[in-house]
């Protein structure tokens, strides 16, 4: 697809390929590897300074943010300033933006919307809830933050008007396509409630079902059903029982709806991917809808999201839970693009997304980072190989690899059997067994980031393991042992060199023999190897 004001120039897309997903950018399948800004760092005067210590991390895209109250401080009258600072930053530090609309809903809160909005509770109202839950992020002499109601039809339409105005800008003013694609809102969803309680929440309850939605009930949740309810037409309150996790369905049938809307309304003026985010759940310490947004995007309505919401491109999981190979991989799935917007700073994680196709990933608070950090370096490695993996991606001749403490992880590319497991514990093992002294175990690792809140480096095994070619591998990572075998016959090790790529073409910087191939890959940091395997006949 062309947009007519950029020339002949193409729009970012996402296609679809053999094995997953590939985000098109200048008719190239492209990696958008970077990292998401604080909130408020758009706003900020260093902001050309900041997004310069982003490229020298080797990312290749930044998430900024558009605000509705700062581009429509009042109601009908428009400035998009802050929108191009953003624009001028990120081409000067050679970045593309992802940008997202913090519209009327962040963090299941509505911080964002104008002040003419917050101030007219009578034209938009606010969500009711019953209380009685511990509210994440907050304390017991907080400051009340706004809740505006998703079933307000004029707060939809004020937030689709600025909205559209957006687009309209960036199709004028970003003919280049720096941004690449939009969030539409950030972590939807209700809080201290499974369900909105307001008048027009209500009447919405008391509402028919959309067909496809009582069909899903029955299909796949019929433990959500109300006693007796076999039918497929009625209202809410008549098909579904009363549980938190009913209302949730809910919910996310209203918030999904209600962004879609935004998508149709936006593309239809600049036609860019559009997607939303989740604040996970069910997670610990937040075991109920409620407890976290109740009708975000979170696994469990998924697929209420994907017919309530078919404009947007993709569904995105925000990592900050421990267990971050299940979130990502909840999002995996073949009628979803796989993105990551946000995540903890936790390189493994980084590396298992890729090894399940995703086309990109974002460290929040990437503003804090160092340049020199194992992130940086994971960046700069993967920079040059970005091409190996997504033809990798493309064939499914890849996998991601992360190991807690004693795990192993057993793979198979056709006929050869692969068995990958933490090269450290390992050795500890053997070499003790042996009565050899052991490496050490690893010291406290070193803050990734060089300003605001510590984030150890990630100390786990992780890394992809590439098919490269009839029995050649490629491992990056850190801290693996990696074994072959096959059914009939034998396979060795032939040769191994560590090196990288740089544009997709290998440099050999050493050749890997005796106790070193124990680990292929370094054990404290991110490296890259070339494995050749031999093959012998019995």
């Amino acid at each position: 697809m062309v947009d007519p004001a950029a020339g002949a120039r193409p729009i970012p897309r996402i296609e679809r390929s053999a094995h997953g997903f590939q985000f098109i950018v200048d008719e190239r399948p492209t990696l958008l590897l970077g990292g998401q800004l604080h909130n408020s760092t758009p706003t900020d005067v260093t902001l050309p300074d900041v997004l310069g210590r982003v490229r020298a991390l080797h990312a290749s895209v930044v998430i900024g943010s558009a605000s509705w109250s700062l581009v429509e401080p009042t109601e009908g009258r428009f400035d998009f300033s802050s929108v191009d600072r953003e624009l001028e930053a990120a081409r000067r530090a050679g970045l593309r933006l992802v940008l997202i609309w913090f519209g009327a809903f962040k963090n299941a809160t509505s911080t964002y919307a104008p002040t003419w909005v917050r101030a007219d509770p009578a034209r938009f109202p606010r969500a009711v809830v019953r209380g009685g839950r511990k509210e994440a992020f907050t304390h017991g002499h907080a400051t009340s933050k706004p809740v505006l109601s998703v079933f307000s039809e004029s707060l939809r339409a004020a937030d689709q008007r600025a909205f559209v105005s957006l687009m309209d800008h960036l199709r004028t003013a970003d003919p280049q396509h720096t941004v690449l694609m939009v969030q539409v809102e950030n972590e939807v969803g209700l809080l201290r409630d499974s369900r909105d309680r307001s008048e027009t929440a209500d009447a919405a309850w008391s509402g028919p079902v959309p067909d496809a939605i009582a069909r899903l009930v029955l299909e796949q949740h019929p433990d959500l059903l109300r006693a007796g309810a076999t039918h497929r037409s009625g209202t809410w309150a008549e098909l579904l029982a009363e549980s938190w996790e009913a209302d949730e369905l809910f919910m996310a049938w209203h918030f999904g709806t209600y962004l879609d809307r935004l998508a149709v309304a936006g593309k239809a003026s600049k036609p860019l991917p559009m997607f939303a985010n989740a604040w996970l759940g069910p997670q610990p310490g937040q075991p109920e809808a409620g407890d976290y947004p109740s009708g975000g995007p979170t696994a469990r309505v998924l697929d209420v999201w994907k017919l309530a919401a078919p404009n947007l491109d993709f569904l995105s999981p925000d990592v900050y839970i421990d267990d971050g190979k299940a979130a990502i991989s909840a999002y995996r799935r073949a009628d979803n693009a796989l993105f990551v917007p946000e995540s903890r700073v936790a390189t493994g994680n980084l590396f298992w997304a890729l090894g399940l196709g995703a086309f990109g990933f974002s460290m929040f608070g990437v503003d804090d980072i160092r340049a020199d950090s194992r992130l940086g370096l994971a960046y700069g490695l993967l920079d040059g190989m970005a091409d190996v993996v997504i033809a990798a991606q493309a064939e499914g001749r890849i996998a991601g690899i992360l190991l807690e403490e004693d795990e192993r992880q057993d793979l198979e590319f056709g006929s050869l059997r692969v068995v990958v497991q933490g090269a450290r514990a390992l050795l500890q093992r053997m070499l003790l067994d042996a009565g050899v002294q052991a490496p050490p175990a690893h010291a406290s690792a070193p803050s990734e980031t060089g300003r605001g809140i510590p984030a150890p480096a990630d100390t786990r095994a992780f890394g992809l393991l590439i098919e490269q070619g009839p029995d050649e591998f490629i491992v990056v990572g850190q801290n693996l042992a990696v074994d072959f075998a096959v059914e009939a016959g034998a396979v060795e090790i032939d040769a191994v060199e560590a090196g990288y790529f740089s544009d997709g073409t290998w440099t050999c910087t050493r050749v890997v023999n005796g106790d070193e191939r124990l680990a292929i890959v370094p054990l404290d940091e991110v490296g890259v190897a070339r494995v050749r395997l031999l093959r012998l006949s019995t």
